[in-house]
This record gives structure tokens, C-alpha cells and sequence, in this order.
């Protein structure tokens, strides 16, 4: 699949949505794991349900079977980097001593690894491991089984009688030394020499015998590299699903037409760990955005820009395989998930930020055209008077509804026309009704709910003129805000 993501950068994609600390939560062992969550792609249809059902596996696995899992983990950080070996066995390249060590560690531990998961993954091809008994026979002829390579005798007779000549030899030769015997001592360097080079010649036809040899079980060790590092991949996915609460979404494929994605206790991860760490809790909230447009209206600190970038990551980790952070989620699968906020604007991109939203918002409703998106705006024409902005605002309601895919528009304009509304539900005024002041900033959003609620318009919001009573504003301001508030109202009904 060809997933396009607006900012079309990856890297800032996954800073905007918080992928980024998703990734440096992952704890993959082995350097294959490592470099496909660097690197990582979205996956087809067929192989995201695939990580789903593995990962969910797993997880079950890791909840009877912990001590196991922890083993397996063990022999995956001794996993060596071979792909490049492998790569030259198939290009009937010869290896030399140090690629058939790596090789001879890799299968041993591969082995070990087969022999843990052989029970327990019976039933699941994609994490069974071939035999690689044979390969090890050929690097280990001499049924040691230790993590070392050499070139054995029992490879070729010759290498016997060349290195027992040798060790005669250098006796003698260490006996005339002691007797400060110089020109024999001299001849018996030469004879070394001739000696060493008929044993390297030998050494380099062994090599090459058997890097010709491992041609023949050269499938048997792609398939093995491929599926530890599967396993490896699927095991980080199920370990960060447990430690972070994740559950396994509902995806639906392009035949079947979604009409709502559905996302109950939806949590941000990288918020709810920061609040936890202030001994705060995080309130989790319910979303549901049908195909056209949805408007999110609410105060500023109410949580609108939260809900966009989690409802982002939801949908982008999904498409990824991964569980994700929510009780439950419906979601479709999709070719462009579209974030547009304030964050992206680089000061010296040359563009202002109205120039620089609005050739985004362009690009997402020009692909939108003919590809199924869900494209999410965070405060669009924030930067121009109110009645143009309000009249920018409407224009992308009333074009981008047109276009049937997903699209959430965050904003704080009042006159802004769409057939849904949310608004998030502010100030819990109950908790407030004796309370007079606040200290900071942080003590608000102890007294927020950010559950989204129906929104028929006709609301007057006044949760951001209550904030600057509450933190102490001159009650002049206060009082004169709320009267030209209730005359805009009034005038505008």
C-alpha cells in the first residue's frame, strides 16, 4: 500500500501526531527489528490483519507464559546481522572465516530459538522456524556446538598432516633456540613459511567448498532471517500493547464502505504517561466522525487539538499494525491521513502560516478528489479577521463535504455551517461552584471534561472569559468581555 501523509515528510508526520515517542517506546532486540521501526512502512490490508491476530497472540502468550517470552527475548538480542552473508551465499560469493562465525552464531541460536517456540507456535506458520540442524552439521563438523568457528581438520585430510608437521617443526624449532642453534633455527623458518602457505592454499579451498555448499540451504536461511525478524517485530508490538494499554482495532477493508469511524476511550499515550508522572489522571473521550465533514468547536486548552492528532495517530498506527490506543476503535483503510495544524509552520520556510496551512489544506482536498482520506484541520484562517476567516472556514465545510471521505475541522469561529458539530464539553461547573480562583494555568485542567458533546450552534461559549475570572483578571475586563459577548449574540440571532 502507498499511504500518503500530509505533511508529506514522514519524520514530521510522526512528530505532529506523537508516533515519535510510539517508536521510542519499541524495544525490538534484534538489529533486523531495530532498523524496520526505523524505517517503517505501512503494510497491505491482508498483512495488517496478519500483525493483528500475531500480536494478539503474543500478548495472550506473554500473560501465561512470560518466562518464555523473556527467554526467547534473551536469545534474540544474540541474534548477529547476517542479510549481507546470506546475500553473498546467493551470489555464490565466498565467505571468509569471520561472515562463517557470524553464520555458525546465527543458526545456532536460531536453532535454540526454534527448539523454545516450537510448541507453543505449532499452530502458526508465520512464526515457525525452519530445521537448520544440517547447516549447523556443516559449520560444526565436529559436533561441539560452541559459538566458535575454525577450519577443522576433518574438512580435508591434508589440513591434518600440514598442521602436526607444523607443531613438530616449531618444537624443534623452539629446542634450537634454546641451544642458540641460529642457522638451523633460520632453515626451520622457511620450511614454517612453505608449511603455513600450503595450509592457507588448503584453508581458501575449504572455504570455498563449503560457501558452495551453503548455496543448498540458502532458502532454508532466508526464511529464517525473515521470520526472526518477524517474531521480533510482533513480540515489541505485543509488549508495547500491554505496557500501554492498547487494543486491537476493527479495520475495515476498501470493499466495504465505512460510514463511521468509532473510537471509544480513545487516550493519547505520550499525554496520559506526562500526566501520570504529575499524579494527574487522563480522562479518555469517545469520537465518532462520519463521512463528510465534522466541526469541533470549544475553548482554547479544551483538548480540540489533542483529539485531532490522537484521532491521526490512531489511524496511522493502525495502518502500521499496530494496536492502538483506545477501548475499542472502527476504522477504515485508507490511502491518506491528512494532519493540518499549527505545529507544522517552520519560521523560515519562506511562506507566513496562513500561505503555508493553506497550500497543505489545497493539497489534502486535491487528493481527496479521487482517494479515500481522512484529513484533519486544526484551526484553519486562524490568522485572518473573523469574517473572513469564518467565510474560508465554511468554504472548506461546504468542499470538502462534497468529496465523502472523513474530515474533522477544529475551529473557534461562531458562524460556521455543518450539518455535524461537536463541541467539547468545557468547564465542569459544578466542581467550580466554590471555587474563586485558580492558581495557574494547570490547576484548569483539573476542572475540564473533555468528553465531546452535540452541538446545535446556538450556544454561547463563555468557558474562555470564566478561565480569566478564575485566574484572577481584573474584574472590569471580565464583566465587559461577557457584555459585548451577549450583544454579539443577540445582534446575530
Amino acid at each position: 500500500m502507498s499511504l500518503k501523509t500530509i505533511p508529506s515528510k514522514r519524520e514530521d508526520f510522526e512528530r505532529l501526531t506523537g508516533f515519535e515517542y510510539i517508536k521510542s517506546r519499541l524495544n525490538p532486540k534484534t538489529h533486523m527489528g531495530q532498523k524496520y521501526f526505523k524505517h517503517i512502512q505501512p503494510l497491505n490490508y491482508e498483512r495488517i490483519l496478519e500483525h493483528f491476530d500475531d500480536t494478539a497472540f503474543v500478548v495472550r502468550l506473554i500473560e501465561r507464559e512470560d518466562k518464555l517470552i523473556a527467554d526467547i527475548e534473551h536469545d534474540l538480542e544474540c541474534i548477529l546481522d547476517v542479510p549481507r552473508t546470506i546475500e553473498k551465499i546467493t551470489n555464490n560469493e565466498i565467505l571468509d572465516e569471520i561472515e562463517l562465525f557470524e553464520l555458525k552464531n546465527f543458526v545456532l541460536v536460531a536453532q535454540e530459538i526454534r527448539n523454545k517456540t516450537q510448541q507453543v507456535f505449532s499452530n502458526h506458520e508465520r512464526f515457525s522456524l525452519p530445521d537448520l540442524e544440517a547447516v549447523i552439521d556443516l559449520l560444526d563438523p565436529e559436533h561441539l556446538r560452541l559459538p566458535t568457528f575454525y577450519i577443522y581438520d576433518v574438512y580435508d585430510e591434508r589440513l591434518s598432516q600440514i598442521r602436526k608437521k607444523k607443531r613438530e617443526i616449531l618444537q624443534l624449532q623452539k629446542k634450537n633456540a634454546k641451544d642458540d642453534n641460529l642457522k638451523e633455527s633460520e632453515s626451520i623458518e622457511d620450511v614454517v613459511l612453505q608449511l603455513t602457505e600450503q595450509e592457507r592454499s588448503v584453508e581458501n579451498e575449504v572455504l570455498e567448498r563449503l560457501s558452495k555448499k551453503l548455496w543448498e540451504f540458502v532458502a532454508l536461511l532466508a526464511e529464517a532471517i525473515q521470520k526472526i525478524r518477524y517474531l521480533d517485530i510482533i513480540i515489541a508490538k505485543a509488549k508495547l500493547a500491554i505496557e500501554l494499554e492498547l487494543s486491537k482495532p476493527i479495520l475495515y477493508s476498501k470493499t466495504h464502505e465505512l460510514q463511521n469511524i468509532q473510537i471509544t476511550g480513545m487516550f493519547n499515550p505520550q499525554l496520559k504517561d506526562e500526566l501520570a508522572k504529575r499524579g494527574k489522571t487522563y480522562q479518555p473521550v469517545d469520537v465518532t466522525i462520519k463521512r463528510g465533514v465534522t466541526v469541533i468547536v470549544g475553548a482554547n486548552m479544551s483538548g480540540k487539538s489533542v483529539v485531532l492528532r490522537t484521532v491521526a495517530l490512531i489511524q496511522y498506527m493502525a495502518l502500521l499494525g499496530f494496536f492502538v490506543p483506545a477501548k475499542r476503535a472502527e476504522l477504515p483503510f485508507l490511502e491518506l491521513i491528512a494532519l493540518v495544524t499549527e505545529d507544522f509552520q517552520r519560521p523560515l520556510s519562506g511562506l507566513s502560516s496562513f500561505a503555508s496551512e493553506v497550500t497543505l489544506i489545497d493539497s489534502a482536498y486535491r487528493y481527496s478528489q479521487n482517494t479515500s482520506a481522512l484529513i484533519l484541520i486544526d484551526e484553519p484562517a486562524r490568522t485572518t479577521n473573523p469574517y473572513e476567516g469564518t467565510a474560508i472556514v465554511n468554504a472548506l465545510v461546504e468542499c470538502f463535504e462534497k468529496t465523502k471521505n472523513f474530515v474533522v475541522i477544529v475551529t473557534h469561529f461562531d458562524d460556521v455551517e455543518c450539518n455535524t458539530r461537536f463541541r467539547v464539553k468545557g468547564l465542569k461547573e459544578d466542581a467550580l461552584k466554590n471555587i474563586q480562583s485558580v492558581n495557574d494555568i494547570n490547576d484548569i485542567q483539573e476542572f475540564m471534561d473533555y468528553q465531546l458533546i452535540p452541538d446545535d450552534g446556538k450556544t454561547v461559549p463563555k468557558e474562555a472569559i470564566r478561565v480569566m475570572d478564575l485566574l484572577g483578571v481584573s474584574k472590569d475586563i471580565v464583566s465587559q468581555a461577557l457584555k459585548l459577548l451577549d450583544r454579539h449574540h443577540k445582534e446575530h440571532r
